[in-house]
């Protein structure tokens, strides 16, 4: 499989290649880079790339072999797009399984595939990090990778989780789009997680106070700590946690142990733990990532299952860390329609496929442009059951 690629833009040469992981570009190279503004975003973050790659998290042997694209102007790194060749669809959170089982009932191979995303995270950001190249200079590695996935026999190439300045430029492509809801909490400068039930239903309003007091009734407390404060022996905590409950789920924990502690060494003042302690005993917690606007909710674990915890742990100790914090977002993570009535809104998210086999390629626009139907009903629905009061009558 060649793993050089070379393309031409009109306004600037650029060499076009791939690395077979992050510590194959130079630290001079990411501060280049870094203009850029991008790495805003911790998902897309070469420390936590890195880390994912050097804690075994994300390695060929678990079916995410990284074969990053890098683009270079002379000697200058100008632009960077995370590429992982996928044996599964795990971890990606835009789901193509009936995709995967109809290229084998047909006696084609649906894997390997390629992934631009951030691994095990439905985060969106860029997912083409780049120092001021022009739409068309975008499209020519867009391109580039495009024609090298043909020739070496890719079934398809899955761009998920694209931020708006992304999107414009795809939509300029022959990827197909492809869109899904998340529910997102916003900020309105609020003073006090009290201020923000003010804005909510009564009926809402009242569900969330009953939940959060059953919790503390039954004598929970919780404990914040950075990445910079928690010991080894909090993190193993934490990873029991997270194994135990995605075991008890049936699912992968793709992560490892080393994991989270590694991560917080790079990146501690952006890494946060929470532990939900009753009668003096850890039993829950839950594990976030921050940046100067967003909170990200990632990673959840519990000994215990006890009504409305999850709620608790993972929303509103969120909520109240973003309102003291100031900042401006919160993501919780993927699906979960329930989070609608706890003050989240739904928010549309972006992916785009590229689809080598003609026949397949046509089969899917047709499924996707009909998905698309079936995503703008239902956020319809979800934006007209919003938690938020429309007049004073809903007070």
């Amino acid at each position: 499989m060649s793993q050089k690629m070379s393309s031409t833009s009109p306004d600037r040469d650029l060499t076009i290649k791939f690395v077979e992981s992050i510590s194959d570009i130079a630290e001079s190279d990411w501060r280049q880079l870094s203009r850029s503004g991008h790495f805003s975003n911790p998902f897309v973050d070469p420390r936590f790339l890195s880390v994912l790659e050097k804690s075994g998290a994300v390695t060929a042997e678990k079916g995410w072999k990284p074969l990053h694209v890098v683009a270079y102007s002379g000697s200058e790194l100008v632009a960077f797009m995370p590429l992982y060749l996928k044996g599964h669809s795990f971890g990606e959170f835009v789901f193509d399984w009936a995709w995967a089982n109809a290229y084998q009932r047909h006696g084609l191979e649906y894997y390997p595939k390629a992934l631009t995303a951030s691994p095990l995270s439905p985060i969106t950001g860029p997912r083409l990090l780049h120092c001021s190249l022009s739409d068309e200079q975008q499209l020519a590695v867009i391109n580039t990778v495009s024609d090298w996935l043909e020739q070496n026999h890719i079934s398809s190439w899955h761009i998920n989780f694209l931020d708006s300045e992304g999107c414009d430029v795809l939509e300029q492509s022959d990827l197909l789009a492809r869109r899904d809801i998340q529910f997102h909490w916003h900020n309105q400068n609020y003073l006090s997680f009290s201020q923000f039930l003010e804005y909510l239903k009564a009926k809402k309003r009242k569900n969330i106070l009953r939940e959060r007091r059953q919790v503390a009734t039954r004598g929970w407390t919780f404990e914040w700590l950075s990445g910079d404060e928690a010991s080894n022996e909090d993190w193993q905590c934490f990873y029991e946690l997270y194994k135990k409950t995605f075991d008890e789920k049936g699912s992968w924990s793709q992560l490892t142990p080393e994991f989270f502690p590694q991560l917080a060494e790079r990146m501690g003042e952006q890494v946060l733990l929470l532990f939900a302690t009753k009668d003096e005993q850890r039993l829950a917690g839950a594990f976030f990532i921050k940046s100067d606007t967003h909170l990200y909710g990632r990673y959840w674990g519990s000994l215990v299952d006890e009504e409305f915890l999850h709620f608790e742990t993972c929303y509103y100790q969120g909520i109240e860390y973003a309102i003291a914090n100031k900042l401006k977002v919160f993501e919780p993570g993927a699906q979960g329609e329930h989070k609608l009535a706890r003050g989240f809104d739904p928010v549309l998210t972006y992916s785009y496929h590229y689809i080598v086999e003609p026949a397949f390629r046509e089969a899917i626009d047709k499924a996707l442009r009909y998905e698309s139907k079936e995503i703008d009903q239902l956020f319809d629905y979800y934006q007209a059951h919003s938690a938020y009061k429309l007049t004073s009558k809903d007070s």
